[in-house]
């Protein structure tokens, strides 16, 4: 009696119950009942690679997604790129009803053919080409055939992308613009730049990626220290050249605040933070004036050449916290600290693991780490340092990165670091800005969502915003400025997502 397509069995204990109620013959034989094989039966349960250092360690862990609607089996997660999937063993786990298994290999680059699963489940795979798996019960009455996917990176997936191609130039009215400052203003991404004649132009976008600028030209009732400009939630400010604070809610039109400071750090929420007075005179300041604890300035405070400001909030702070690294001291030497403001006190975060620089770039972007698993890779919110003056006068082209909000840095990987066609610079404004891509969800990728970068998946269209870095401006070794806008992006980052 073959048990694969259908189960015969008597009813035993109710066939006695039949018989206390009913008079039988002795030789009458109780009728059998049929189970039919659903498609669950015939379902692969699980799969994965079996463990193979020389191709790459942990392979065993690659988590393989199984669609039984679609029959599709892939690792959403891609491997790393380069890696050799031409003689993979497997590990495929499924019903005991199975009674034929078949892998067929199309089109690879070192084997094609069949392979009887059942009796030679060792048997390696080339998985560059098309790979299908058949398991069907005894008869082939039930027959599931499956497409099998090994994913790899078509390109390393940590790289921070930067092409030439992406270089636009600043959105001056005239050529050669002789200074600049860009910064983000509720939404809009705002250029003040002093054009090659002393004139200004104040240029806005919404859409970086776009590279479409609204250019204005703009006056101003006192002479502007560009490099101060800054932006709070509800207005822009700026200091003259004597320190004298304006503000203004357009660009065009500005006010007297009745302040005059000797730095501008930059703007926490809706006020902006910098410093009073010079020298032994110098303390801590704010306009509007709220919580700050307005004291004498820490002697190690840097008091210029600070990089940008830039701004944590997150669930494990009270309150936002502003950042800042480097600069000059009081007493001209360079500063290697990282220096944080909650709210109401500026204290020293750390110290080292970058060198004594000013005019750095402090870039706030996203890192992956391994967790627990050596292969899956968790996204994390990272700081990234770029360019600036050394204290030997030389500019810095090392990349340093901190995975922990700026307590520790090191040296990014050389994946992060800067090509060649990148000048080195300093003074250079970043801004990071999403772009909405979109993709097809290819091999019946299942259709829902994860969190993070706003995800949105409509039908079989997914869309999600992929976060861009832009380097604005930046002055080369002899202080002229750059008339260059640099795109770049994580790789990782532009990689359809895993949902």
């Amino acid at each position: 009696m073959k048990i694969y397509n259908k189960i015969h069995y008597f009813l035993g204990a109710a066939a006695l119950v039949a018989a206390a109620s009913s008079i039988t013959s002795c030789n009458d034989k109780p009728e059998a009942t049929e189970i039919y094989l659903t498609p669950s039966n015939v379902a692969v349960t699980s799969f994965t690679l079996n463990a193979d250092d020389d191709v790459m360690e942990n392979l065993d862990s690659v988590f393989f997604s199984i669609d039984l609607e679609n029959r599709v089996i892939f690792n959403a997660d891609s491997l790393p790129v380069g890696t050799k999937i031409d003689k993979l063993v497997t590990n495929i786990k499924y019903s005991s009803y199975i009674t034929k298994a078949t892998i067929k290999m199309e089109g690879g680059e070192t084997r094609t053919g069949e392979v009887d699963y059942l009796t030679t489940p060792t048997d390696s795979i080339d998985f560059t080409g098309k790979v299908t798996l058949t398991i069907s019960t005894d008869d082939d009455e039930l027959s599931h055939e499956y497409l099998i996917k090994v994913n790899i990176h078509k390109e390393n997936s940590e790289e921070l992308l930067w092409s030439d191609r992406e270089k636009t130039a600043l959105p001056s009215r005239l050529a050669n613009p002789k200074n600049q400052k860009s910064i983000e203003y509720n939404g809009t991404v705002v250029s003040l730049i002093e054009e090659n004649d002393g004139t200004f132009t104040y240029a806005t976008t919404t859409d970086l990626y776009q590279k479409s600028w609204q250019k204005n030209a703009v006056s101003f009732p006192f002479s502007p220290d560009v490099r101060s400009l800054c932006a709070t939630t509800s207005a822009l400010i700026i200091l003259d050249t004597n320190g004298v604070m304006y503000e203004s809610t357009d660009g065009s039109s500005w006010t007297a605040t009745g302040e005059t400071w000797s730095a501008m750090l930059g703007a926490y929420l809706d006020t902006v933070v910098g410093i009073k007075g010079t020298g032994g005179n110098a303390v801590y300041a704010q306009y509007p004036q709220k919580d700050l604890n307005i004291c004498p300035i820490d002697p190690e405070f840097p008091v210029s050449g600070f990089s940008n400001f830039e701004i944590l909030a997150n669930k494990w702070t009270s309150s936002p916290v502003g950042f800042l690294v480097g600069g000059k001291q009081s007493e001209e030497t360079l500063s290697n600290a990282t220096w944080a403001f909650d709210g109401y006190n500026w204290i020293k975060l750390s110290e080292g693991g970058v060198p004594q620089v000013q005019g750095a770039s402090l870039i706030p972007y996203y890192g992956f780490r391994f967790t627990t698993s050596a292969i899956t890779k968790t996204e994390y919110p990272v700081w990234m340092l770029l360019g600036g003056t050394l204290a030997d006068g030389t500019l810095n082209r090392t990349v340093y990165i901190s995975y922990d909000n700026g307590v520790n840095w090191s040296k990014g990987n050389d994946d992060l670091q800067l090509p060649e066609d990148i000048p080195t610079m300093t003074g250079c404004d970043n801004v990071v800005a999403n772009h909405r891509r979109q993709a097809n969800l290819s091999d019946y990728w299942k259709k829902t969502t994860r969190s993070g970068h706003n995800v949105e998946v409509d039908g079989d269209l997914i869309l999600w915003d992929c976060p861009y870095i832009y380097l604005i401006g930046g002055f080369d070794p002899q202080g002229k400025l750059y008339n260059t806008i640099w795109q770049g992006v994580l790789a990782r980052l532009t990689f359809t997502p895993i949902i």
